[in-house]
């Protein structure tokens, strides 16, 4: 690979609409705002910082580790339909996620995922601007939800776990898939789950320093008889995967009221506009990448204009 400094690769992509200097030195807290979003703080960039992580992710963070046969969040070409699809003609399951997932994450982490390969990015003097780097994609010394460099990074933070994990689930006849935070095991009987999460949280605690931890409030496990549902999809017992039928009538609600009665729409997501708009965008944009044919229904009955309008807003 032929690899450049990193000023040579910053100026080759941006052509001085941005000055390498302030990348280098700039005030990084100046460059983005802090909302909430159903509780939780999510960071917005401007556009000169989006700019700048999409640099990163251009010659850093596609560059990455990803265990590719089992992660399917934060990839393209992969979705969630998919991470479901996997277990599909599995008879029990088990689900968990991680506790706090983006923000225990930090920058000792990332610096320790650098490092591993420092050799194979185009950038040839990634150790001399390592800690710069962390600046530009950690917030009080945490991975941020929000900034775009995020996604990417914690794929690769969680590699050693994820390669483990997969390991022992092959061992053990399961079948093991991740998005994002979301944990799920399954196999063709409880039996061969037994004693699972114990598994998990060890990894996942031996991988991460301690740092990562399973909500064991979330943990369950369930069989077919039941309802199989997983990232917000369900598994029928002929084993087709399809959107939840709960999530499927909230959005058209949404949707429904969004476009013809906003006093109502209003009513329904307490006042809050903003925040309303975006809920209906992250759905939008979940089906987008979870249920094409379910989109295509969606600008059948609500028109494409509008739909598409919700694909092009934050889903953030």
């Amino acid at each position: 690979m032929t690899t450049k400094s990193l000023q040579l690769l910053f100026d080759a992509m941006h052509h001085g609409k941005y000055e390498f200097e302030d990348f280098l030195c700039g005030n990084v807290a100046a460059n983005y705002d802090m909302v909430t979003v159903n509780g939780r703080p999510v960071y917005r960039p401007n556009r000169k910082l989006k700019a700048y992580h999409r640099f990163l992710n251009a010659f850093l963070c596609e560059y990455l580790d990803v265990n590719s046969r089992v992660v399917y969040s934060y990839r393209k070409g992969v979705n969630p339909h998919a991470a479901v699809s996997a277990h599909a003609k599995s008879r029990a399951f088990f689900q968990t996620d991680v506790s706090n997932f983006f923000g225990s994450i930090d920058g000792d982490m990332v610096r320790t995922i650098l490092a591993k390969r420092s050799t194979r990015v185009p950038i040839a003097d990634l150790h001399k601007h390592t800690e710069r780097i962390l600046d530009l994609t950690t917030i009080d010394g945490l991975l941020p939800v929000g900034f775009a460099t995020s996604p990417s990074i914690s794929n690769a933070c969680l590699t050693g776990f994820d390669d483990e994990l997969e390991a022992h689930c092959k061992k053990a006849c399961l079948i093991y898939t991740r998005y994002s935070d979301d944990v799920v095991i399954s196999a063709d009987s409880r039996e061969r789950l037994k004693g699972i999460e114990a598994s998990v949280d060890q990894l996942l605690k031996l991988h991460s320093s301690g740092r990562l931890q399973l909500n064991s409030a979330k943990s369950k496990l369930t069989s077919v008889g039941r309802k199989i549902k997983i990232l917000g999809m369900v598994i029928l017992p002929s084993g087709q995967v399809t959107l939840d039928m709960e999530l499927k009538k909230r959005i058209e609600v949404l949707l429904h009221f969004y476009a013809t009665d906003r006093e109502k729409f209003l009513n329904i997501v307490e006042s809050d506009a903003k925040g309303g708009i975006e809920q209906l965008s992250g759905y939008i944009n979940y089906v987008n990448a979870a249920d094409t044919l379910y989109l295509a229904k969606l600008k059948r009955k609500f028109g494409s204009t509008i739909i598409d309008s919700f694909l092009h807003k934050s889903a953030t």
